[in-house]
């Protein structure tokens, strides 16, 4: 099946490569570029000439929530694949008590803001994608990883909240959780390889 893949923030394309690799040609991933400007409509807008064929849909992080995003558009879409894309943790809605991390949310926003791209860590922070997963009807996959990263010091709230919201989605998405961190892509291709050819094979 032909499979268009979309990188994280700050990433290329070849941040695929691994994963290309592992799927040894069990289905072809085409990676695409995501830039901006970061206006949601105007970056499936741009993925939109390169769906001609209606091609499944695969990103890790930022691509995974875009992914979810055309997974929104289209709900012909024969399957959307979204790698640990479900929010950031400067997100308060995401906590189960906000008030008590409302400090380190503030702080954690401030050291984003040292990397640059502030539109997009505007566009991402106002993006719920829970609204979004919501509204998906297509068939989804949502991959989510249980390991911190080395300094993610809110991870343990982040993710209770994060799995009571889990809880609520439709029966049209299938949730995992990987045994791996946010950069699963990079530290396991083979799992996410894994992830990909047994989502797909068969539709």
């Amino acid at each position: 099946m032909r499979v268009l893949a979309l990188h994280g923030a700050g990433g290329s394309p070849a941040d695929w490569d691994g994963v290309i690799s592992a799927l040894g040609g069990a289905h072809e991933l085409v990676p695409l570029t995501l830039d901006g400007p970061w206006d949601w409509d105007s970056v499936l807008d741009r993925i939109e000439p390169h769906a001609t064929d209606n091609p499944a849909v695969v990103g890790m992080s930022l691509g995974g929530m875009v992914a979810a995003l055309w997974g929104r558009r289209h709900p012909e879409c024969p399957a959307v694949i979204d790698i640990d894309g479900h929010g950031v943790p400067t997100q308060p809605q995401r906590y189960p008590d906000p008030t008590a991390v409302a400090d380190d949310i503030a702080a954690l926003r401030e050291v984003f803001r040292g990397f640059g791209q502030p539109e997009l860590q505007q566009a991402i922070e106002e993006l719920d994608c829970f609204e979004v997963f919501h509204d998906v009807r297509c068939p989804m996959l949502l991959a989510v990883a249980t390991k911190p990263m080395p300094g993610q010091a809110l991870f343990e709230q982040y993710h209770r909240g994060l799995l009571r919201d889990l809880a609520t989605l439709p029966a049209t998405i299938e949730v995992v959780r990987m045994d791996a961190s946010h950069a699963v892509t990079f530290e396991d291709p083979a799992l996410v390889a894994t992830l990909i050819k047994d989502y797909l094979d068969g539709r």
